[in-house]
């Protein structure tokens, strides 16, 4: 199936008009909703029809020397036919309407998902994952269930309100006139409730929304929380998150009840009046009995509508803070633009530094500053230095994951702000500290995002990251369930599929960023095998503390506040006796 949400990724929904956030988001799923709404008039006539039915009736059974039987049922009959039609009506009227609704529902998470693929990694570093979980499920459910309101209980009301204001007003309009009366009433407890209604909506959200994260994050703690008898503590910090929400949701609440026992007594009140009315112009022969009770019935219908529209509001006013809600991930600036810039089809790996600068947002401090260097083509360059030196800085710079201030980077001559780096990163491979699988076989975590690869090429590619060595000794081989993140596996495991995986792209470009600093000496021993194995050819950069891992390469680039201090191979910096001497002997 193939979704186009082009529609809900060029909008803005964080105006101050929800109802056209809401109007547009549905674009393209008028034709289903328009015969909903048709049908929902005819299937909800029965509703309008019946205290007209129960007043004709009354008032031949107080005159019966005006009517006969037979009108009695003529009444009956019309009134079991309208009954009758709501069964086919209703169903048809649920298919359509569910339709549209549904429509948008899966359009609106499948453009949340793409935006999020197009946003920039520093929006993704300053953004909880369990946030964005939050707004996928949770705020695109409360708008689902905002159109089924809408459509179930808003539209039906309306056109309760209407059909009987419109009776009334043709049998009697001085009556009408005192329906009329409960729109201005109905408008003035909206205008009081409606600022405090909003402001707890929202601060429930974001609750809401924290809730999430931290319990995102206690899950993916529960390793480290364990190893430290650390439960208690863990416990707490999520217990208090809990009771913030606990107290938001508390004051929405009572906020919502206020609102709607509001409305409740003030519409009864009302109608109490209308029953004084129309029973002194019955009782002074202006109006048949039967009449008052259909007026009741329609100022009764009247009301209930209203009281329906006005108990919901809380609920359009949560379905509205969703909407701007989603508005913060589908109207973000901070996007990626490849569209209209070079792509990439070949890729030999040349990359310079021109005098790059960049900070991380919020800390003030550059984490690299006018750096410039070369790397050539099949060359494999380590870089180190303390922690916060630049290191990692520099390899996602050059995967594009920041923008840079100031200079410039250029991959195969190309500025990569004028490259597709989708394009480019199609010719890349990333084997970080911390690899992340998914809870499928060894097969699809190393085949994960690759086409039509051969069983020679998979096999060549395990035998180059050491994975045939212990694939063969597992009883389902390949075939293994990883476990949640890869949990049923070792470090070293984890880490030999990840360049498995990075081979079996074969790409020229290949960055390690920390692949061994959390390993044992065995399982390092077989990653540096990997390695180099893995690099022959190829452009290579390596993050890495442990500096005896890093021997093999051409180059080294010793860093230090963001600069480069020192050049040159491992025994060309060990002659040097300068800082990168320094480093290695107090590692030894």
């Amino acid at each position: 199936m193939k979704l186009t949400p082009l529609r809900m990724l060029e909008h803005r929904y964080r105006n101050k008009n929800p109802l056209k956030s809401l109007y547009y988001i549905y674009q393209g799923n008028f034709k289903p909703i328009l015969l909903a709404l048709l049908l929902c008039i005819v299937k909800h006539s029965p509703m309008i029809v019946m205290p007209v039915v129960i007043g004709n009736i009354i008032n031949i059974i107080t005159n019966p020397k005006l009517y006969s039987i037979d009108d009695i049922w003529l009444n009956l009959i019309v009134v079991s036919v309208f009954l009758l039609q709501n069964i086919p009506l209703h169903t048809l009227y649920t298919k359509f309407s569910s339709t549209a609704i549904r429509e948008v529902e899966v359009n609106l998470r499948y453009a949340l998902v793409k935006r999020m693929q197009e946003l920039s990694m520093s929006f993704h570093d300053n953004f909880a994952s369990g946030i964005l979980h939050s707004k996928v499920l949770r705020d695109v459910e409360s708008i689902e269930l905002l159109s089924r309101q809408m459509f179930n209980t808003g539209f039906q009301s309306m056109l309760t309100i209407v059909f009987s204001f419109g009776i009334t007003l043709y049998k009697n309009p001085f009556i009408a006139l005192f329906f009329a009366g409960t729109i201005p009433i109905a408008v003035f407890l909206i205008r009081i409730f409606k600022g405090k209604i909003s402001q707890y909506n929202s601060e429930f959200r974001t609750e809401i929304e924290k809730m999430s994260a931290r319990v995102s994050d206690m899950v993916s703690m529960i390793p480290v929380t364990r190893a430290h008898g650390l439960e208690e503590v863990e416990i707490e910090r999520v217990s208090s998150q809990l009771i913030q929400v606990k107290d938001k949701g508390k004051r929405l609440d009572v906020v919502n009840a206020v609102f709607a026992s509001s409305a409740w007594v003030t519409f009864n009140l009302f109608q109490i009046g209308c029953l004084t009315v129309t029973g002194f112009m019955a009782l002074n022969g202006l109006i048949p009995i039967g009449d008052v009770v259909m007026y009741q019935g329609f100022f009764g219908m009247i009301i209930g509508s209203i009281n329906t529209i006005l108990s919901f509001y809380p609920q359009f006013s949560r379905g509205f803070e969703s909407l701007r809600s989603i508005g913060e991930i589908l109207e973000c600036p901070d996007i990626e633009h490849n569209k209209g810039k070079k792509k990439i089809d070949k890729l030999t790996g040349n990359i310079r530094f021109e005098q790059v600068s960049f900070t991380y947002s919020g800390t003030g401090i550059p984490s690299v500053k006018d750096l410039s260097f070369d790397i050539r083509e099949g060359e494999s360059v380590a870089f180190v230095g303390a922690s916060g030196a630049g290191k990692s800085t520099i390899v996602r710079l050059v995967i594009g994951f920041h923008r840079l201030e100031t200079g410039t980077i250029y991959i195969d001559g190309t500025d990569i702000r004028r490259l597709d780096m989708r394009t480019v990163r199609s010719h890349m491979a990333v084997v970080p500290q911390d690899v992340i699988l998914f809870s499928g076989s060894i097969r699809d975590n190393i085949l994960y995002g690759a086409k039509r690869i051969s069983k020679s090429r998979l096999e060549e590619a395990m035998d180059s990251a050491n994975v045939t060595e212990f694939v063969q000794t597992l009883p389902d081989g390949l075939e293994t369930m990883v476990g949640e993140n890869g949990a049923k596996l070792s470090g070293g495991q984890r880490q030999r599929i990840a360049i498995a995986r990075a081979l079996i792209r074969d790409p020229r470009i290949i960055i390690f960023d920390e692949a061994t600093s959390a390993l044992d000496v065995t399982s390092e021993k077989l990653i540096q095998d990997a390695v180099r194995k893995m690099i022959r050819g190829r452009t290579t950069l390596i993050v890495s503390h442990r500096l005896s891992s890093i021997r093999f390469v051409d180059r080294i680039i010793v860093m230090k506040k963001g600069s480069c201090v020192e050049s040159g191979s491992y025994n060309k910096l060990l002659e040097q006796n300068g800082i990168f001497a320094r480093l290695v002997k107090n590692i030894i």
